[in-house]
């Protein structure tokens, strides 16, 4: 849950970030496509580990917000 009470989506955490989501298609070497299906809930992130790493920094949250972010609760 962020601090103002809405549950953590991806579109929060990029918007927090204050990032476009052509910035993190560049900075992930994705489509624009691939992130809008991401905060749309029509794709999950398949990422290796350092994908992983890299899209937590780009997005400066911790494993804790990314996994809520796609949780289904």
């Amino acid at each position: 849950m962020a601090k103002d009470g809405k549950r953590i989506t991806f579109a929060y955490l990029r918007e927090r970030a204050g990032l476009t989501q052509r910035q993190i298609s560049i900075a992930m070497d994705v489509t624009v496509t691939t992130v809008s299906q991401w905060e749309t809930g029509a794709r999950r992130p398949r990422l290796f580990p350092e994908q992983t790493q890299k899209l937590l920094q780009v997005l400066n949250c911790t494993l804790e917000e990314f996994v809520e972010a796609f949780s289904q609760e």
